[in-house]
């Protein structure tokens, strides 16, 4: 996961993510945000965003529960983060911006990480039937 974050072709390639179009970032950025505590706390603003460190997740009752391992909690974390916009253009192939910019990066690792993660935690967490759930992936 860590090469397809900080040494693939669009590692540096800059990005806005829809949600926060005045907080441009880079895919090589945004592992360090999830990966490293200290570069999170300052992207951590407590209101529209706050990155927790990955080794807290995964100590979560839920997490523990579920039988989480570090590299799905770090994917899940980039899949909550301004990196959703990347893998679900990805999935979609649209928008062409966007998978044009992805200059063959198919985050195959990173996808599958967060796609057992989130298979795990379905078996452990249950919402309500009157809940609407959207989900990209």
């Amino acid at each position: 996961m860590e090469d397809e974050h900080c040494r693939s072709r669009d590692s540096e390639g800059t990005f806005a993510p829809v949600n926060r179009s005045n907080t441009p970032t880079t895919p090589s950025a945004e592992w360090g945000v999830v990966t490293d505590q200290k570069k999170g706390w300052v992207v951590s603003d407590g209101i529209a965003r706050r990155v927790r460190v990955w080794g807290d997740v995964l100590q979560d009752a839920v997490s523990k529960r579920a039988g989480l391992v570090k590299e799905e909690v770090i994917a899940l974390q980039l899949y909550t983060g301004p990196m959703y916009g990347k893998y679900n253009a990805v999935l979609r192939g649209t928008p062409p911006e966007v998978v044009k910019a992805l200059r063959g990066n198919t985050y195959a690792c990173t996808i599958s990480c967060i796609v057992s993660g989130i298979k795990k935690l379905s078996q452990v967490m249950r919402l309500p039937t009157s809940r609407r759930l959207w989900v990209g992936v």
